[in-house]
């Protein structure tokens, strides 16, 4: 597998539109004093400083201007704390928080118990969640802003009790997890930048559909086709404005044992979509 460093990418039109679907399907099925086993292949760091010239600029940068609208989703209420501002001053993004930690934030609203199993083969990016488990900051430079939750007994506790990060191949850790947790939420989320990639993801996510699990798998597309699969969730980067190197949009492929979280989400990115392209 090659090496990749999600740090100038973090917030692209693609982490957007993943993070957004992933949000609406685990708030789904996060309710009060309910648990959770959430899985993902390829998790990245816990958080991420976003940096001018960065892909966050042609992705969360753009819609930015049209949070006021959008914070009865929850990515962009989570995205709205962890980067206040003062009333009278402009919109601002400085952190981008990944995915395990925005489903954390989401758990701790719910009120809900959340058992994380993430994998990632970057020695870097242990490093980073070593750092963040341990001493409660987020290593990339990014603010922390109100107290704390490390240590604290309750929902939503971000320590190693509620988060396991494992080095190594997150294709064959997630297939191992499936035969041996209950049936939860899993992120496919490779970079696929080597052969083999497509095919273990695919085969990753037939395993886990077929397990009862709720899956999502990412992936970015050169040019936008009519999909094959009913619950495949597509989005065209320049339908809302947004761009991201030689892209035309990126898919979230979706299967749940819970049929009506499926058609949920079908109206809640409606929702998203309409109100993104009527303010741009």
């Amino acid at each position: 597998m090659g090496h990749y460093d999600h740090r100038e990418h973090a917030g692209n039109a693609g982490d957007l539109w993943k993070h957004f679907l992933l949000l609406e399907v685990a708030d789904c099925l996060l309710t009060p004093d309910s648990s959770l086993v959430y899985a993902e292949s390829h998790v990245g760091r816990p958080k991420y400083a976003l940096k001018p010239s960065g892909d966050w600029e042609s992705g969360i940068g753009r819609i930015w201007p049209a949070l006021p609208l959008l914070k009865d989703f929850p990515y962009f209420d989570i995205l709205a704390e962890a980067n206040p501002s003062e009333p009278s001053s402009p919109l601002q993004i400085e952190c981008y928080p990944g995915s395990a930690l925005l489903l954390a934030k989401l758990a701790k609203r719910k009120k809900a118990d959340l058992k994380m199993e993430i994998w990632d083969i970057d020695p870097a990016v242990e490093a980073a969640w070593n750092e963040f488990l341990d001493h409660g900051h987020p290593g990339q430079g990014c603010p922390d802003h109100g107290r704390s939750d490390h240590g604290r007994p309750g929902h939503g506790r971000l320590d190693r009790s509620s988060i396991s990060f494992h080095l190594g191949d997150g294709f064959s850790g997630c297939m191992s997890l499936l035969r041996r947790a209950p049936p939860g939420l899993l992120l496919i989320d490779p970079p696929f930048t080597s052969p083999g990639e497509r095919r273990a993801a695919e085969e990753l996510f037939c395993m886990a559909s077929e397990s009862g699990w709720t899956v999502l798998c990412w992936h970015m597309k050169e040019a936008m086709r009519p999909s094959d699969h009913p619950t495949e969730f597509p989005l065209l980067f320049s339908q809302i404005g947004l761009d991201y190197a030689k892209a035309a949009g990126c898919s979230i492929r979706a299967a749940s044992p819970h049929t009506a979280l499926l058609s949920h989400l079908s109206r809640r990115a409606r929702a998203f979509l309409h109100i993104s392209a009527s303010s741009k």
